[in-house]
């Protein structure tokens, strides 16, 4: 009985399963789905129609099958002139012009490395006696100041050895003798023993440049010059700096230090002082090499008054003008026959992925003041900047001045064309063959 009890379940459910197979295929679709439109790759591209309230679109138009609103048509690229005051829409024209540009950079003030100098003693010894010039930063040294005071029984054995050639009368042995001191920069040591002043062991390291001592390190530098400290010949004492001569060195952008070349002006201000019109400055050099950490090279800006109105350490704010050549690269912006034309966009005229560019053009104004827009893929040049702040675009193709585009509500333009299945940012070809819309 168990066994007859289970067949006849199984038959039950086998025919249940054939009764229900029949009536699917028999009843039709209608009864069971709401037939939507869905993208059709023979629809028109350029235009759609979209209801109103929800995000349904179709291709032709009628009510909403979600909520039944009528459907309205969406055009791309097509706006009336009321959907222009509701979208905010702008337009510009394409000018043609020099790419000029103010190049932007901050940095710090130094003292010009070029005119600096090491005070340098040529003769080993110990440091008996310390002069004013090392101690303490920003000392002022004159040409001839003492230094330090060394006792050096080197120097003293050669005294002796020229007061014996001198009273020798042997004129060949104390001039190779005297050779000896000049080398030392000791020449006052053997004019006081050719003036028969007796030989000393002390002898004193003068300056042999004047200067402003600079001390960067001034723990370094005590313990380097501790009076009974060891001086070995050839040792470095005190470096000296030119206190009018600054060096401004800053780091200027990887995408605006092509815009730079030597010799160019620069308008200095700082946050302090404000503008700076009475220091003359120019561009001394540009490094051949790009700093990878920071993405940066750095310029240097060589002032001959700079303490007019500068410390070292100050910030300082620097402004270029800048104008590039019909190659793009720097022109002499002084001089106009070596400028470049080119046709000129505002920044925002353009729409970008990082690797596509695109502007919407005016193609046609209609007599009911409705304006009709084209995507036009575009190259561009560099982004240039005014003194105002504004920010242009050079165009190498796609664009010619005369041409009139939109510089506000492009994202709205390019969504409309999205949704009419037209060229668009993100689909070049257009969007006809993309999966069908959201259903409900």
């Amino acid at each position: 009985m168990p066994i007859l009890r289970s067949w006849n379940g199984w038959m039950s459910a086998a025919a249940g399963l054939a009764v229900g197979s029949v009536l699917i295929v028999a009843i039709p679709s209608g009864t069971f789905f709401v037939p939507h439109d869905r993208t059709d790759a023979d629809a028109p591209t350029g235009e759609r129609w979209a209801c109103p309230m929800m995000d349904f679109i179709g291709h032709k138009p009628g009510s909403c099958p979600v909520c039944g609103m009528k459907m309205e048509r969406v055009t791309a690229g097509d706006l009336t002139r009321e959907q222009q005051r509701r979208m905010g829409t702008k337009t510009a024209t394409v000018t043609a012009g020099p790419a000029s540009v103010v190049v932007r950079a901050y940095g710090a003030a130094e003292y010009d490395e070029r005119f600096s100098q090491v005070v340098i003693s040529r003769i080993g010894g110990r440091i008996v006696k310390r002069h004013d010039a090392t101690f303490g930063c920003c000392q002022e040294v004159l040409l001839g100041d003492p230094i330090i005071d060394l006792y050096s029984p080197e120097a003293y054995q050669a005294q002796g050895e020229l007061a014996a050639a001198i009273r020798s009368g042997n004129a060949d042995l104390a001039a190779a003798i005297e050779e000896r001191f000049v080398r030392w920069n000791l020449r006052h040591v053997a004019e006081a023993i050719k003036a028969g002043k007796p030989p000393t062991d002390t002898v004193t390291i003068y300056s042999p440049a004047a200067g402003q001592a600079y001390l960067d390190d001034q723990d370094m530098v005590n313990k380097t010059l501790m009076v009974g400290g060891e001086v070995q010949a050839d040792m470095p004492l005190i470096k000296l700096v030119d206190p009018h001569r600054l060096t401004l060195v800053f780091h200027v952008p990887e995408p605006r230090v092509h815009f730079l070349r030597a010799g160019q002006r620069v308008r200095l201000s700082s946050d302090d002082m404000g503008e700076l019109p009475e220091i003359e400055a120019v561009v001394g050099r540009v490094a051949n090499e790009l700093n990878p950490e920071i993405r940066a090279r750095e310029v240097r800006i060589h002032l001959a008054d700079g303490r007019k109105r500068i410390l070292p350490g100050s910030l300082l704010n620097a402004r270029i003008q800048a104008v590039l050549g019909a190659d793009l690269t720097p022109a002499d912006p002084t001089d106009q026959s070596t400028w470049g034309t080119f046709p000129q966009v505002p920044k925002t005229a353009i729409l970008s992925t990082g690797v596509r560019h695109i502007a919407w053009r005016v193609k046609s104004r209609k007599t009911d003041g409705s304006v009709q827009f084209e995507p036009v893929t575009v190259a561009l040049g560099p982004r240039l900047e005014d003194e105002a702040g504004n920010d242009r675009y050079v165009i190498r193709a796609g664009l010619q001045p005369g041409d009139e585009v939109a510089t506000q509500a492009l994202f709205l333009i390019d969504s409309q064309a999205q949704l009419a299945g037209s060229a668009s940012l993100l689909f070049p070809d257009g969007s006809v063959n993309t999966a069908p819309a959201h259903q409900h």
